[in-house]
C-alpha cells in the first residue's frame, strides 16, 4: 500500500470527479496521480468552478505562497517508494505563469499534489482556456511534455 510522502499515512483510493479512482492522504488531504489520472480529472468537468473563476487570484497565489513557504525536503515518490525504489520528486511550478507547485517523479511520471492543488489547477485551466475551444488540451500536452523532459 501506498503511503503519503509528506505524513507517511496509507494512501487510501477515493472516487474523485466521476470515476476516476486517485490515492489520497487522509490527514494532509494530499492527493497521488498516476501518469493519466490529472487528464481524466480534467476532462470529466465533474465541478462547476463558476464562484472560484471570480476569485482565482486568491485561489492560485494561496496555492503559490503555500507551496514557497514550505521549507521541506524533496519528497520521495509513493509509487516508486512502494515498488521498491528511493526516486525523489522533483518540486516545481506547473506549465507557464500558474504559479501552481506540484511534485512531479521523472521515473513513473505520477504527480504529487498538495491539499487544495488540484482544485487549483483546474481552476487555472479553466479560466486560461475557457474562451478557446481548440486549447483546451494544451494543458495536458504541456503536462506531459513537462514530465517528459
Amino acid at each position: 500500500m501506498m503511503k503519503c510522502p509528506v505524513d507517511n499515512t496509507e494512501l487510501q483510493e477515493i472516487e474523485y470527479e466521476r470515476a476516476t479512482m486517485v490515492d489520497q492522504c487522509q490527514t494532509c488531504n494530499g492527493m497521488w496521480l498516476n501518469q493519466w489520472e490529472l487528464q481524466a480529472i480534467q476532462a470529466n468537468k465533474g465541478k462547476n468552478y463558476a464562484a472560484e473563476l471570480a476569485k482565482m487570484p486568491d485561489l492560485v497565489n494561496a496555492s503559490h505562497l503555500n507551496a514557497l513557504n514550505k521549507n521541506r525536503e524533496l519528497l520521495d515518490c509513493p509509487k516508486c517508494k512502494d515498488a521498491g525504489s528511493q526516486i525523489e520528486m522533483d518540486r516545481r511550478e506547473h506549465g507557464f505563469c500558474s504559479q501552481i507547485m506540484i511534485d512531479v517523479c521523472h521515473d513513473c511520471q505520477g504527480i504529487w499534489l498538495d491539499k487544495g492543488e488540484v482544485q487549483a489547477l483546474e481552476v487555472f485551466f479553466e479560466r486560461h482556456h475557457l474562451d478557446d475551444k481548440e486549447i483546451k488540451t494544451g494543458f495536458f500536452q504541456s503536462l506531459w511534455f513537462m514530465l517528459n523532459k
